[in-house]
């Protein structure tokens, strides 16, 4: 028969192994509901493309507007193009899409350039067949401060800012990759007050005719650029589109939560 002393050493030790049991299934409780917190976020309801594209086009009100004089529709000329803040440090038009073939890539278009403004993060020129990017002008037409056109500098966009381009049901992501003529080019008859131009990438991303000759839409197209550091797109030529499909839903879902009434 055991004595008391053995069995009081008994009880001691057994309450000894108990307690960090009990602790130990507190912290598992706690963790438990941490990750379901989690997986209940994780599994709240994303931002779809015509959400937000619904809330551009809201947005995009006189009292949002950046432009004090219209840009020009690159493919039917006409000055009816606009640029809206559509939330903080969020920018928005809608034009046309002219087909920007220059860069790195060969084209038989007789206007195509081998140069961007732009390069990849290795320094090379972009590649207009691989990398859907989009178009501003390369300076302020009016040679004003603040500038009366949209002019991407006074607004915290730089080379290979993040953009969404919505076309009908389709949405991608882009990057800012060339410009339109400034007042010291004299390369071809366009201005910098022009907005509709994308690569060949981005138009055939979008479902539109591709050609630099034949291709593109006179409108329809919605740009939304994301301006800031944390959305400029690194990569190389090979993976600039793969990274820029990437941040889609995210750009979406913030921009949709900035939005949200």
């Amino acid at each position: 028969m055991s004595s008391p002393r053995t069995r009081l050493a008994v009880v001691v030790a057994a309450l000894a192994l108990a307690t960090p049991l009990a602790v130990n299934s507190a912290e598992a409780a706690t963790a438990d509901f941490a990750d379901a917190s989690v997986s209940s976020a994780a599994a709240a309801p994303a931002y779809t493309a015509a959400e937000v594209l619904a809330g551009v086009k809201k947005n995009s009100t006189t009292a949002n507007k950046v432009n004090s004089k219209p840009h020009i529709n690159t493919m039917t000329r006409s000055q009816n193009v606009n640029v809206y803040q559509v939330a903080t440090g969020v920018y928005a038009y809608s034009s046309s899409l002219a087909v920007d073939d220059d860069g790195s890539d060969p084209d038989n278009d007789p206007d195509h350039q081998d140069e961007t403004t732009f390069q990849d993060s290795n320094g090379k020129q972009l590649a207009a067949h691989h990398v859907p990017f989009y178009v501003l002008g390369d300076d302020c037409w009016d040679r004003k401060s603040p500038c009366p056109h949209f002019f991407y500098k006074e607004h915290g966009i730089k080379g290979r800012q993040f953009a969404l381009m919505f076309y009908k049901s389709k949405v991608i992501g882009a990057i800012f990759g060339d410009t339109q003529t400034g007042n010291s080019q004299t390369t071809s008859d366009n201005d910098s007050r022009e907005l509709g131009e994308a690569s060949v990438k981005a138009a055939s991303s979008l479902g539109i005719p591709s050609s630099g000759t034949s291709g593109g839409v006179d409108n329809g197209v919605t740009v939304v650029i994301f301006s800031g550091a944390s959305w400029i797109v690194n990569g190389s030529n090979a993976n600039l589109n793969a990274n820029a499909q990437a941040m889609v839903q995210k750009a979406l879902d913030t921009l949709g939560a900035s939005m949200k009434p």
